[in-house]
Order: C-alpha cells, then structure tokens, then sequence
C-alpha cells in the first residue's frame, strides 16, 4: 500500500490506482467479469457432445483438428473497417457504455475527445482480411468466458473444447485459438484467486495448443502462459530475488542495443517508429522557425536516425539558414554505441554543410544527472526529446522526478513525447493481465502481417523483448515489477505539476506518412486518431503509441 501512495502522489499512478477501497474489495472473478462482460448471445445447443468432462486429453484433441481446405467468402476491407463479421445471433459487440475497458477495447474501437485523422478513400493498399484479428478472438474468448461464468455449474476444460461446434461463423482454425484464449482466461482468473493447481491444469491446455512458432494467437498464449507458470512458481516454491528482476530488466536494454539486425528489420517493416519521427520532426520545424541556434537535449538518441531526417528539415524549409545545432544525447548505456551514432550524424551534417556538435552524457544512474551535465548556451533554442523513455521510472517515480526537475531548470522551449498509450499499472492483477492481453495481441498481429516474410527477425522481437515486457507485467509484482506503461491521461496530470502545457501538433506531416505508407503492405491496418492535443496510433483500432508536445510555463 505504501508503494501503490507513493505512486499516487507522484501524479503517474494508472487510473485503476484512485479508487483503491474499491478495487480491493472486487474478487478476481468480478474482475474479469467487469473486464469483458456483455449482454451473453443466445448459447448454441451442446447437450449431444459427450465428451467426458473430466477427459482433458479428449478435451485438448477437440481443438487439435487438422487446417481446414475451404476457403470463406474473402471481405476487402479499407482503413479503420471492422473485421468481425459474425452473425448477430451468435456474437454481439460489446455495449460500450457498460465498462470502462469494454470501452476501449470492447468494441475494438478506442474512444477519442478528438477526431479520427483518416486516408482518402483511394489511398493506401487494400488489404484481404480471410481471417479475424488475435483482437477480435481475444474479444470472443472474453464474451464466452463471461457467460461460463455466469453459469453456476460450467465447467472450464469443457467449456473450451465446445468452441469448434459453437460458432458456424468461424474457420477450424479461429474456433480452435478462441478455445485456446479461453483456458488462457480461465487459467489467470484461477491465479488471482491463487487456486494454483487448477490453474496448472488449464495451462496444460496452454502449453499444449500454443507455439513460439505459430500463428498470432498460439504466439501471444505461449509467451502468456509462461508468464502465468512462472507467477505460480513465486507464488509456491521458487521465490525470485530482487536482484533478479532487476537484472532482467537490465539484460533487456543491454540486448536491445546489440540487436541492430533485428531493430533495423523491424523499422524497415513497420512504419509506427518513422510516422512518430515525422510528426515529431514537423512539431520541432513548427516552433522554432526563426531560431538562429537550436540545442536537442535527447534521451532516446538509439541509432539517431531521426536527427537526420530533422537535418534534412532544417536545410530544406528554412531561410536564412541555421547558423548551429547541437545535439546532447544523454544515456546509461554503452558509449561506444552512442560513439557511432555521433560519428553518423557528424558526417551526415557535413554533407549537408550543416554547422553541427554532439555532446554525449553517461551517468550510471538517472539520479546522478544534474543541470551541470546539460550547459546550455544563452542563445539557443533548447528542445527536449524523449521516446519511450519515461515509462522505464514509473516503477521508481523518485527517479521521474528528479530528472523532470533537471529538465525544468534547463528551460526548455518544447519537450516531444513518445510513449506507449496502454495501462500496464493496475494494482489488480486481471485489470493488468487484460490489458496486457490487448496490448500484446494488437503487437503480434501487427508483426504478423507486417513481417509475414521475415520470420527470424520477428522470432527475435517476440522471444526477447515482449516475452520479457510480458513476463514483468504478468509474472512480477510489487517491486519486482521494474517498469510499466501508462496512457498519455496520466502523463498530463504528472506534467501538469511542473507547470508544462500541451500545444498542438500540426497534422500537416500526414502528407508524408502518407507517402511513407504507401511502401509498406499493412498500410491499412494503422489508425491515427487526435486526443486532444495528442497523437495515437493505433492498430486495427487498439491503441499502441501516443505522441504529445509541451511548453513549460
């Protein structure tokens, strides 16, 4: 309780973290019921099904059927189109306003105070949608898991097996992972109410159907059901120590900068980092566009590519030219890899006859940063930049703190924002499991699509870094939970302590993404959507990215 006040005083507590009476006197399986209740549809009839109900082999067999060789009528389908398409006795979208979580992602559609920013009707790629999104199963799943537990005498094992004769709507297939999405509910609903060894039992099931190499929904149980073995083995016999989530915290950054292989693969594939570096890039242009000398303070430099397009920015559309940029990237990792990126953009800039500097600051822990480290010449401009790097302190809000109170005594003119537009925060375990499940189901059908034809690369980035963002969500908590994501809510309420205002972004650099879009072939998959002030990208209508601007006052 003393850490989850801390939190909530430090202003980036998730929404969930408020009402705390509340929260902690709802059972886990109210929970998951207010997570994904729905009006139930009308149950198909299965009373001829004689499958024994304490059979679980017979039970895993039922979903084990071989692909199926017909082919469903195709839908061709544009941006932002729904994909679920089930017949309405059968499948009813969720009332949206019935819960809060229903509303962002019951319906597959997050609700804005903004407005949608969408593609003329003959731009972008057409996409064939032959099968349902991991979501839109996930939402599925949810909905038959409700009405189970609406029932007085269901039973689980059972309950998953029937899938394949419940839903003529749905391939083998899709019949099969929404069985699978089912057990992987039932089986964390088991954990929060610490009955492990049926849990255990459920998560056999698990293990049995999903694989690291199948497709998006075997993927994202696989990787969940793991998360959820190894809570149990805290929760029983095997106790981490601290230390050994912050070493795996640790491992996860040291790796990510080793990966470039992977990381460049993935940027290739996926447009979401490039659209965010345009939009940021724009707001940079916006707002300085007299400023003779303009310092970037960045504490996300990576591979610096985005100060290259920002180069090219900065030569192209202004007059007179710029007189000096300087860039201070600020880091804990390895300066030899920081050591390249200077030398890249050192040589970019000279092509451009750029006037150009690069600072680098190391410091072994964000708290030993102090002002002194950043000196900042009277005359320039000073922008900061951060991309998706504040979410690696909500777990130590001291650490947030400080670091803004840094920042605010360098007197920026402007801070860009980056970060993922999810609440990983919950106190409540299936609140956060849920979440995560969203979250994490919108990533893998992403990859899916998106790197259809680079299977390695993407075994890498599912494998290494969002099992490891997966496990710490599901299977560390308290203070073993070493870092967390927040929405871009929470991030306003936090900035607004230090007197920060948001300012508009100007959706002028969608004529370029536009442009960008067109190379990429899951193109019509992407949402862009104003909140507010704010950009948020989205996949198939879920939320994943948010980019803001601030001004301090």
């Amino acid at each position: 309780m003393a850490q989850r006040n801390q939190v909530c005083d430090a202003g980036i507590a998730s929404e969930y973290t408020t009402p705390c009476k509340e929260e902690n006197s709802m059972s886990e399986k109210e929970t998951i019921s207010f997570m994904f209740q729905n009006e139930p549809p009308q149950e198909p009839n299965s009373k001829d099904v004689s499958t024994s109900l304490d059979d679980e082999e017979s039970c895993i067999d039922s979903l084990q059927f071989e692909s199926s060789d017909e082919t469903r009528k195709t839908d061709v389908i544009r941006l932002h189109t729904s994909d679920l398409e089930c017949k309405e006795e059968q499948f009813h979208a969720f009332p949206p306003a019935l819960f809060k979580l229903c509303t962002d992602y019951g319906s597959g559609i997050r609700k804005y105070n903004g407005r949608r920013i969408t593609m003329a009707s003959n731009e972008g790629q057409l996409i064939k949608m032959t099968k349902l999104s991991t979501n839109a199963i996930i939402r599925l799943a949810g909905e038959k898991f409700i009405q189970l537990e609406e029932s007085s005498d269901g039973d689980l094992l059972m309950a998953g097996c029937l899938f394949p004769y419940q839903f003529s709507c749905l391939s083998k297939e899709e019949a099969r992972d929404a069985g699978l999405v089912f057990y992987l509910l039932a089986s964390a609903e088991k954990v929060g109410q610490k009955q492990f060894d049926h849990a255990r039992k459920l998560l056999d099931c698990c293990d049995k159907l999903s694989s690291s190499e199948g497709d998006p929904v075997q993927r994202l149980v696989f990787y969940f059901s793991k998360a959820l073995n190894e809570r149990i083995d805290q929760e029983t016999m095997k106790i981490r120590s601290m230390n050994f989530w912050k070493k795996q915290f640790l491992d996860v950054e040291k790796e990510l900068m080793s990966i470039d292989s992977t990381y460049l693969a993935v940027c290739k594939a996926i447009p979401t980092g490039l659209i965010i570096d345009l939009a940021a890039i724009q707001a940079i242009v916006d707002h300085v566009p007299a400023a003779k000398k303009i310092h970037i303070i960045d504490f996300s430099i990576k591979g610096g590519q985005q100060h290259s397009m920002l180069m090219q920015a900065l030569t192209v559309q202004r007059e007179p030219p710029l007189e000096h940029l300087k860039i201070t990237a600020v880091t804990t990792k390895s300066k030899q890899k920081i050591e390249e990126t200077c030398n890249r953009l050192r040589s970019f800039a000279q092509s451009l006859k750029l006037p150009f500097s690069f600072n680098v600051v190391i410091v072994d822990d964000i708290l030993n940063l102090k002002e002194a480290h950043l000196p900042v010449d009277y005359d320039e401009t000073v922008i900061v930049y951060s991309a998706f790097f504040l979410r690696t302190m909500l777990a130590e809000p001291h650490r947030l703190e400080h670091l803004f109170r840094v920042i605010r005594n360098v007197k920026p003119y402007l801070m860009i924002v980056a970060e993922v537009e999810t609440n990983h925060n919950s106190p409540v375990f299936v609140t956060r499991f849920v979440e995560a499940l969203f979250f994490y189901g919108a990533q893998f059908d992403c990859l899916e699509d998106c790197m259809k034809n680079d299977e390695p690369n993407r075994f890498n980035l599912e494998s290494f870094y969002y099992s490891k963002g997966i496990h710490n969500i599901v299977a560390a908590e308290g203070e073993q939970r070493t870092f967390s994501k927040v929405k871009v809510e929470v991030w306003r309420a936090f900035f607004d302590r230090f007197g920060m205002v948001e300012t508009p972004l100007d959706i002028t650099f969608l004529k370029q993404a536009k442009l960008v879009l067109k190379d990429f072939r899951c193109a019509s998959s992407f949402t862009f959507d104003m909140d507010g002030k704010c950009l948020i990208i989205g996949w198939k209508e879920t939320p994943l990215y948010s980019l803001s601007a601030w001004k301090f006052n």
